[in-house]
């Protein structure tokens, strides 16, 4: 390596460090609380909606946070975008555990999902920037990261409830937000000029940003989050209706709209519907299982918080160990077979928790090894899909669309869990998964002769 080449070597070293520990913010907040959802549960209602609040509070600020910041930072400049979101998680480190009641909470977690939305869609366009021809296997290790973070999450959370409390859970981010930032400031490439756009808050308002089509998405995802919860009720069923007319609603503003929160032209190319909607169910199954698991060995099985963390690691430790292998394969161009590949592994994990009442603990953790394999595989290569779908300079848009698509998954999950719990005796929530990840082995089929899966 030349003298000049080596400092250079040293800075993207030194971004990557900021990109992985930057974007492992979001999953492990998402990993840590899995284990305190019981003793959440009781503080603010001890009721299966409080569950569903207490998660979809999160995703569903990030699924309206990721298109829209990823967005002003295409047009702002990625670099600073990522500062102020580290900014904030420090002060929702702060303030949810002082949270008196769940709606305040809940505020909190919604916060928090702002911030961490800032960041992930910059850093992959930063990435893609500065790293043009490393993007797959960047992913790759962002999905190591990723997984690391679900692996040590629950068993970090369990610990912290151990020797402190679950406030606990929130403060582990102001260390890791502050290391974070001192990273970027030091190493992050600044966007070149032509990348920071000179546009006014008032253009951004009136012309780039979907403001309509934010509050429609918004008021039809809470619209459907209400029906989950009062399903068995007849307000349930008029926010079944709302929900609705909300989708169709959405539909026709966002087909009008200049610059729209989701391009449904996108959607057109059936590369691209294929994947976001393997992205939405692949998702679902997965984060039922972080979710639902843990709430389930606690209740039925009586396993301590700390275990059922210990008990996920079979799951998120293979997702980490198994990532840069996908990473690998997204870095070429291959057919859909990794995808059917990762579809038939996601069965039979899923086939294999039916029998999760009695089953011993050998199988069960096979099962979680399996589930872990198929989102290695699926997770990176997917994302990889979407982002070649579209322009470099809409990298920050996509970006976030992807992780809307996977927050869509999560919310769907935080209400079949909740719906789980209220008869953790029965196995209908692992029926269900089954069902859905028989669809994700069938549906790379229809991915073969694509321009994006040749071979």
């Amino acid at each position: 390596m030349s003298t000049k080449s080596a400092p250079r070597a040293a800075e993207n070293f030194g971004f990557l460090v900021a990109v992985l520990i930057a974007v492992v913010l979001n999953p492990l907040n998402s990993s840590t609380i899995a284990v305190a959802l019981r003793v959440l549960l009781h503080r603010f209602g001890n009721h299966a909606n409080s569950l569903t609040w207490i998660i979809s509070g999160y995703y569903l600020g990030s699924a309206i946070a990721q298109p829209v910041l990823g967005r002003l930072g295409d047009l702002w400049g990625h670099r600073r975008l990522i500062f102020l979101g580290l900014a904030l998680i420090m002060v929702t480190a702060v303030g949810a555990p002082l949270s008196p009641n769940l709606e305040i909470f809940v505020g909190w977690r919604v916060g928090q999902a702002a911030a961490t939305s800032m960041i992930y869609p910059n850093a992959v366009a930063l990435v893609r920037a500065e790293l043009p021809d490393q993007v797959g296997r960047v992913l790759g290790w962002i999905g190591m990261a990723a997984g690391g973070a679900v692996a040590v999450g629950p068993p970090i959370g369990g610990l912290l409830m151990s020797v402190a409390s679950w406030q606990a859970i929130f403060w582990l981010n102001i260390p890791l937000a502050a290391v974070a930032g001192w990273l970027f400031y030091r190493h992050a490439p600044h966007n070149p000029p032509d990348a920071r756009k000179n546009v006014g808050p008032r253009a951004v308002l009136t012309r780039q940003l979907d403001l309509p089509g934010l509050m429609l998405f918004a008021g039809t995802v809470v619209a459907f989050l209400l029906w989950s919860t009062h399903f068995d009720k007849s307000q349930g069923s008029l926010m079944l209706v709302v929900g609705l007319a909300g989708t169709g609603v959405l539909i026709f503003v966002e087909s009008r709209m200049p610059a729209p929160l989701i391009p449904l032209t996108w959607f057109k190319d059936r590369t691209f519907a294929l994947s976001s909607l393997l992205t939405i169910l692949s998702n679902v199954v997965m984060y039922s299982i972080l979710y639902g698991l843990p709430v389930y060995v606690q209740s039925v099985r009586h396993l301590s918080p700390s275990d059922s963390g210990l008990l996920l690691l079979a799951f998120a430790g293979v997702t980490a160990v198994a990532s840069p292998w996908g990473g690998r394969l997204a870095q070429r161009r291959v057919g859909p077979q990794p995808l059917i590949t990762a579809g038939i592994f996601l069965v039979a994990g899923t086939g294999i928790l039916i029998g999760i009442k009695t089953l011993a603990w050998p199988w069960i953790v096979l099962g979680l090894i399996c589930l872990g394999f198929s989102f290695a595989l699926s997770n990176v290569l997917l994302q990889k899909v979407l982002l070649e779908s579209v322009p470099p300079q809409e990298t920050g848009r996509v970006s976030g669309l992807f992780m809307l698509l996977r927050y869509l998954g999560t919310m769907i999950s935080s209400a079949l869990v909740a719906a789980g719990i209220e008869n953790p005796t029965r196995t209908a929530l692992f029926e269900i998964l089954l069902g859905m990840a028989c669809i994700t082995a069938v549906l790379p089929l229809g991915l073969i002769g694509t321009d994006s899966f040749q071979g």
